[in-house]
């Protein structure tokens, strides 16, 4: 995983601040859904898994800046974005369409999808992982537990 080596190359903002905002779904006509390991993490992993019925565009979740775009071993994208002392990782992007040190809108393409593979999508305060369902505005699907 590549995301520990973002952090901190950026200067640190001064004084906590509480998340306030709500978080644009990363697909206009996609839905998210909870992990599905073969184990279970404790703590538990704090990401959603984003998929799309079709072909589409990802969007940036929020006004931010992109921090990272590196290639992944399976020939795809992970993108990191930040905002403050938050930062937004997507894992499985087909084809980056920002730059490093891009500043971005909330809505903006970030890249493409394509049908059939799951895009991760994580939150991060600082370097410590936050549930995004609870700012996501979209649809996430959490299976029933036995």
């Amino acid at each position: 995983m590549i995301i520990g080596s973002v952090f901190g190359q950026r200067d640190k903002g001064k004084g906590e601040q509480k998340f306030d905002k709500r978080l644009l779904c990363p697909f206009e006509n996609g839905m998210g859904r909870e992990p599905k390991e073969a184990f279970t993490w404790d703590p538990p992993d704090k990401k959603v898994i984003m998929i799309s019925k079709a072909d589409t565009a990802i969007r940036s979740c929020i006004d931010a800046k992109v921090l990272s775009i590196n290639p992944t071993e399976d020939g795809r994208f992970e993108i990191v974005i930040y905002y403050k002392d938050y930062y937004f990782w997507y894992f499985g992007i087909k084809k980056a369409l920002v730059n490093v040190n891009q500043v971005i809108k909330a809505g903006q393409v970030l890249g493409t999808y394509t049908f059939g593979q799951e895009m991760e999508f994580r939150m991060f305060k600082d370097e410590e992982p936050v549930d995004p369902r609870e700012f996501l505005e979209c649809r996430v699907n959490e299976e029933k537990k036995e």
